[in-house]
Order: C-alpha cells, then structure tokens, then sequence
C-alpha cells in the first residue's frame, strides 16, 4: 500500500475499516525518509522525529527506548545493519497508517 510524502495512505473510500497497522516495508521507507543526511545511520534526533511523525505520545522516550532496543554495537546511531532490529520495534508497537 503505498504511502506519501506525508505518511498517509491513499485511500479507496469505498472500503471501510479500521486504520492498517504499518508493515516493515512501509516502516524502512520512513526511516529512509528521516534520515536527513543520507548516511544510511540514524541518529537520535532523526528518531525522535520519526515518532514525532508516527503519533508518539512521547517521542523523545520512544527514540530512546528505540535507540536502546536496535543499537547493537552501542555507538549512539542506528546503523544499516541495526535497521531490521529497529523495523521490529516500531512495527511490533503497533502504529497505523492515517488514513485521509
């Protein structure tokens, strides 16, 4: 289901339900999108506002509870190799597409 530039899902409006929780696709093309500099790392800031952007209540300790979850190798950033342990928390968190 692809989204915009903004998160939102095109809908068909003759379908009515409940908002999809995002898939791991869905979620790696957000990160990718909030990675500022195009280094393939993301850094607490671009974390806190990827759950800025997704609806956290608190984004500030889901990047922290993020970066502490996916950070393997402990340096402080989310390496491309530390994505996929990234994808699973966000996904396993249940967030839904907003739809319009």
């Amino acid at each position: 289901m692809p989204i915009n530039s903004q998160f939102h899902v095109v809908h068909d409006h003759n379908k009515i339900g409940p908002a999809p929780k995002l898939t791991e696709a869905q979620v790696r093309e957000i990160l990718e999108k909030h990675d500022a500099n195009n280094d393939g790392v993301l850094c607490w800031q671009e974390l806190n506002t990827v759950f800025r952007d997704l609806g956290a209540w608190s984004p500030w300790f889901r990047a922290n509870r993020g970066l502490h979850y996916a950070d393997a190798n402990n340096d402080g950033v989310i390496n491309k190799e530390e994505w996929n342990d990234l994808v699973k928390y966000i996904t396993d968190l249940g967030y839904k597409l907003k739809i319009k």
